[in-house]
């Protein structure tokens, strides 16, 4: 099952996400992935990095100053070291109950970024998935799927971390059926 989180951008969804994971977390499920956490400086986004769910530490992943060589998508560059750092956190993540991506963008409906490693576990029977992305991508990411039941959330829905907890909630006792 793949839940999707919609929204636009800094609209609260990897606010909304860290709640949801420390309700799972509460409840004991083994979760397991990545928000991407804004970094600022004076009042202005400069670049993300990676909270890893397991280890709970941050990770720098995505800057607007960066090497020629490096992967860019818009302003920004991914730093290679988090780029691996959120491949390995996404292939370690199918022992999980749930596997968190914040979130799936351009770079990956192009083939790049982490996507490399989120094709090789998204594919996987019986696995469970929360990834965010804005809503132009969902359409794309979904003909690049090609495959299962996809519930979309958006961030402006009322109710929307009872509605994501639930979800999540059904899929397990599903799973376990």
């Amino acid at each position: 099952m793949i839940i999707i989180l919609t929204g636009p951008v800094h609209s609260g969804k990897t606010t909304l996400l860290r709640k949801v994971v420390q309700e799972l977390k509460k409840q004991k499920y083994r979760v397991d992935g990545f928000l991407s956490e804004a970094v600022w400086k004076k009042e202005e986004t400069v670049g993300y990095d990676l909270f890893d769910l397991k280890t709970e530490r941050s990770i720098p992943f995505i800057r607007k100053a960066g090497e020629k060589e490096w992967q860019k998508i818009g302003p920004y560059f991914f730093i290679p070291e988090g780029l691996a750092e959120a491949e390995k956190i996404i292939l370690r993540g199918k022992k999980a109950d749930i596997l968190v991506v914040d979130e799936v963008g351009p770079l990956e409906l192009s083939g790049k970024g982490f996507w490399s490693s989120l094709k090789q576990v998204v594919f996987e029977p019986l696995s469970s998935f929360l990834f965010v992305m804005r809503v132009n991508i969902v359409g794309g990411f979904l003909a690049m799927l090609g495959k299962g039941e996809v519930k979309i959330f958006n961030i402006e829905s009322k109710e929307v971390f009872h509605r994501l907890i639930e979800e999540i909630k059904i899929e397990k006792k599903d799973q376990r059926t």
